[in-house]
């Protein structure tokens, strides 16, 4: 109903017009008692990859409990899979691998399975017994049709119906394993009491030999696509038939797949609504990355048959974030988003954003400077004003369609450094906390429908929670802290918030563009339903300087006393990597709230400031 209102009034020019803003003063004016909007708890999501991500246990077929404790704590309410990039080779089928028809002792020369895997150029795999959530070491095997000959490094002994699953195939990364498949997945958000968003493998498919090909056949990829929905939502009893591919695969029905996931315990369908068709396919680093006018066509094909399978699903094409007329590394001439939103925007039900800013390559000194940390802080108003973009270009593409946007990605890029104290830094946090008060303030007027952080837990140098293998202990990053502050203190009605600020200005910082005139405040209110508990989000941008500020609030009367949630540190490149953590939210209290009264937010901090009624 309401935007975040950005309202500077004075302005400096320069580079570094962060460190001007000394002795200026700030306004921030709450309105409780005017229409409110209501927060979509579905802005609080996080990604997670299907291996390597550390915070599940192969050996118990669950949670790590301290990772599921830390994840608890932060909250999300919808999780991606099966994790970015890697969506355009991973084949979600993997993740369930075959049954044994007989037992198998660690000397067994070979396993006979219920069914003839296309496994001929894979070696690796492991094994579990029916009702144990402990899987075996990887083996070694050969393939001759249902039966895995040659069997090296199998201990121990497995009765029939023991499940096999493949560690990898040929053009994989090294990491990749099948432990934790679709149905683990789906256990790890149902104890997180979250939704599922799904991105569905667009960029390759498999030969008949089992290797991975950008070449595969389009019916290949969208029946693999739409056997995942009946394995997710279909019922049994459903003999619908999927077909064969150009490849001569039998998808069978949608009923096999929906039995499949019943014998393996889940009689119920999963109902998983939010899909997605591939993952940043207009980029030449993406496996199989196409042109615009193909994708939008194939994605017609895909939204055929998903939704045939499962009409209540919601499905999403991929968009391009920066810049919002840009054109793919496939195309010489069409721009990404109005071609794809004409062809497909009648069939899609939201269009998928990943606003990383700054991000880009150049040495990685460059983003120890201060140039990289003022663009950093001007990141979240560039991502506003082309999300705002992109909002009148799907009008224009599709009128009178309320096409949603999902930020199914976010964060910043310095892509020429592999440092986490580069990607997960004070600075870093501040983006994310920035971005999304943004996008809750303006979620109606932008049709934001939900978002996904990059990416919860891992050893990557993105992850909230930061993840050693060598010594299995686990970091808790800035950007951690600052989503959890927002979780934990968020209201459901989100009030009409006006900032009278200093500026400060930003040379162009790749795809953040020049600026002279940037709000250094940034704030967004939230009310209780029963108006008994106000809180006041604030984000001081600025690198140097603290800002005096005169608070007033309109509608709501305060106890004198109010808790003061603080995160911030001594510099925006803080950050939580070293054995002492430099970025940890701090507590404290003022006892002089009023409807107004004074306070001055540190420089680069993020400050919530609860308030209870007076009366």
């Amino acid at each position: 109903m309401f935007s975040l209102m950005l309202l500077a009034v004075l302005s400096f020019p320069g580079a570094a017009a962060a460190q001007e803003v000394a002795g200026q003063a700030g306004v921030i004016a709450v309105d409780a008692a005017g229409p409110a909007a209501t927060l979509n708890p579905l802005l609080f999501g996080q990604n997670v990859l299907f291996a390597g991500q550390g915070f599940w246990n192969p050996k118990t077929g669950n949670w790590d409990p301290e990772a599921e404790a830390l994840a608890k704590k932060l909250a999300p309410t919808i999780i991606r899979f099966p994790g970015g990039g890697v969506s355009d080779f991973y084949f979600w089928e993997d993740g369930l691998g075959y049954r044994t028809t007989e037992a198998v002792m660690g000397r067994s020369p070979s396993i006979t399975l219920e069914g003839s895997p296309p496994w001929e150029m894979v070696n690796r795999a492991r094994i579990k017994a029916p009702g144990s959530n402990t899987w075996s070491d990887p083996f070694t095997f050969m393939v001759l049709k249902n039966r895995l000959v040659g069997i090296m490094g199998l201990q121990g002994a497995y009765p029939a119906g023991s499940a096999v699953r493949l560690e990898r195939r040929p053009g994989q990364p090294d990491w990749f394993s099948h432990t934790f498949g679709a149905l683990e997945f789906m256990k790890s958000v149902r104890s997180l009491g979250a939704q599922a968003i799904i991105t569905v493998n667009y960029g390759t498919g498999l030969t008949k030999e089992g290797g991975i090909s950008p070449s595969a056949s389009l019916s290949q990829k969208v029946k693999r696509a739409a056997a995942w929905v009946a394995f997710m939502n279909g019922s049994p009893g459903d003999n619908r038939a999927l077909g064969a591919d150009e490849e001569g695969n039998d998808w069978r029905t949608v009923g096999y797949w929906a039995s499949r996931r019943a014998s393996l315990g889940h009689p119920e369908p999963f109902r998983v609504l939010y899909w997605e068709v591939g993952n940043e396919v207009y980029s030449k680093d993406e496996s199989g990355f196409v042109p615009a006018d193909k994708y939008g066509r194939d994605f017609l094909a895909f939204a055929k048959e998903m939704k045939a399978v499962d009409p209540a699903i919601k499905l999403g094409a991929v968009g391009l974030t920066f810049p919002p007329r840009g054109r793919g590394d496939a195309d010489a001439r069409a721009e990404w988003n109005p071609t794809v939103l004409k062809l497909a925007g009648e069939q899609m039900d939201f269009f998928i954003l990943h606003p990383y800013y700054p991000g880009g390559g150049q040495s990685k000194g460059f983003y120890k400077s201060g140039n990289w940390f003022t663009g950093v802080m001007a990141g979240t108003a560039q991502a506003m004003a082309d999300l705002r973009e992109i909002r009148s270009i799907m009008n224009a593409a599709v009128p009178g369609r309320q096409v949603g946007l999902a930020l199914t990605e976010y964060g910043i890029w310095p892509i020429a450094s592999q440092e986490a104290r580069d990607y997960s830094n004070l600075a870093r946090a501040l983006y994310d906390a920035d971005l999304l008060l943004g996008m809750i303030g303006e979620a109606s007027n932008l049709g934001i429908i939900l978002a996904n952080a990059w990416n919860l837990h891992g050893s990557n140098q993105t992850a909230y929670i930061g993840y050693n293998w060598s010594t299995g202990k686990r970091s808790l990053r800035p950007q951690y802290y600052a989503q959890e502050l927002l979780v934990k203190n968020i209201q459901p009605r989100i009030l009409e918030t006006k900032v009278t600020s200093p500026d400060f200005a930003t040379v162009q910082v790749f795809n953040v563009l020049a600026r002279a005139k940037i709000s250094v405040l940034a704030a967004l209110a939230s009310l209780s339903q029963d108006k008994s508990r106000l809180t006041l989000f604030v984000i001081n941008r600025s690198l140097t300087a603290a800002v005096k500020t005169t608070i007033r609030i309109q509608g709501f009367t305060p106890k004198a006393r109010a808790a003061i949630r603080t995160l911030g540190g001594g510099s925006a490149g803080d950050h939580n990597e070293d054995a002492a953590p430099a970025v940890v939210p701090l507590e404290g209290a003022l006892d002089y709230a009023a409807p107004e009264f004074p306070y001055t937010f540190k420089a680069h901090s993020l400050t919530v400031l609860e308030f209870q009624a007076k009366n």
